[in-house]
């Protein structure tokens, strides 16, 4: 096997490893919309009831009346074990450019780069930080800081001119953790987290997508993905302690 062919395999693994979903939906029973029984009897007798959805004639849910209110909640993201601690860099192609800086040896840092004029900047300060990126394509770039206490982040691009910005900070007890995945052309993500215990998974696919997310406080969570081409960046910031899940698609479809 040659090194062109054992980089592909190893970066192929990487990408599915950090766009596979780590996060999961708690609460549901699953088994569609009929399995979801909701509470009390809205369109019983009373002010403002029996006049709403689905008190007409509704053909929703099987349940007595309406929509089970159930938020979305992710697990925690699932870091993989890894005993080896510093920084590994593998490229291919030309033109790349590839930057870590570490000020301590308790810090685990992997960068994997194919194809020609990418760049990838990672800085990781104090704690125990964990950080993997991986870009397969031109003319990508990958921005990391990392400071605190403990953080992780999986990063993933693909295809061409995409941009990643990321700032993690965490003087916490806990971590703030990121899994990113962008496919396509000229997309742009910038994701900011501060906080005790932030998550955040972000996926793009298409062309010219816009994703800004900032979470300050303390135990915030976010999923946001878009799927298409020109979509606007809806500029999320989220303090405290909320959860957060959006979707977002047009029919230019990319990915």
């Amino acid at each position: 096997m040659t090194f062109g062919s054992s980089l592909k395999i190893a970066f192929g693994v990487a990408l599915f490893a950090i766009t596979t979903p780590i996060s999961a939906q708690t609460g549901l029973s699953g088994g569609g919309a009929g399995t979801h029984v909701p509470p009390g009897d809205p369109c019983g007798n009373g002010p403002g009831r029996g006049t709403g959805n689905p008190c007409g004639g509704n053909n929703g849910n099987s349940g007595a009346n309406g929509n089970a209110a159930t938020p979305f909640v992710p697990d925690e993201i699932a870091i993989p074990d890894q005993d080896d601690r510093g920084v590994f860099i593998t490229q291919v192609g030309a033109g790349n450019s590839a930057r870590a800086t570490q000020d301590n040896s308790r810090s685990y840092a992997r960068v994997i780069q194919q194809g020609d004029d990418n760049d990838a900047s990672l800085t990781q300060r104090d704690g125990d930080h964990y950080a993997k990126i991986a870009q397969d394509g031109d003319s990508n770039t990958a921005n990391l800081v990392q400071e605190g206490t403990q953080t992780v982040l999986m990063l993933a691009q693909q295809g061409e001119a995409n941009i990643t910005n990321v700032s993690q900070t965490e003087l916490g007890n806990s971590y703030s953790a990121a899994a990113i995945s962008q496919s396509g052309a000229a997309n742009s993500l910038t994701l900011v987290q501060d906080g005790t215990d932030n998550q955040a998974r972000l996926t793009q696919n298409g062309t010219g997508n816009a994703m800004t997310a900032t979470q300050f406080g303390s135990s915030n969570r976010l999923d946001w993905t878009q799927n298409g081409d020109g979509l606007s960046d809806l500029q999320i910031e989220q303090t405290g302690n909320g959860a957060l899940l959006i979707s977002q698609s047009n029919s230019a479809g990319g990915g």
